[in-house]
């Protein structure tokens, strides 16, 4: 069985990363990266400014669609994900 890590880190107000969320998801596709998304904003993620990612067409969709306002950057092909909340 195949098995992906969705991970999420952001910087907080005193500059440092932290973990945002982790999930363990059966693809990596728009509807497991949306679903981790709104599950990151039901436990209080909001005023995202900025969301660098790999570019994948499905993370950046789920990005639009569940972090309205956050600008999406593309990071590279082995970027983590990085949240700016504000």
């Amino acid at each position: 069985m195949i098995v992906h890590g969705l991970i999420a880190t952001g910087v907080n107000a005193d500059g440092k990363r932290e973990i945002l969320g982790f999930e363990v998801a059966s693809a990596e596709d728009g509807a497991s990266w949306l679903a981790f998304f709104r599950g990151l904003v039901a436990q209080g993620l909001s005023r995202v400014l900025l969301a660098a990612s790999d570019a994948h067409a499905g993370l950046v969709a789920a990005i639009a669609a569940s972090l309205p306002g956050a600008s999406c950057s593309a990071a590279g092909p082995y970027a983590d994900l990085r949240i700016m909340p504000t």
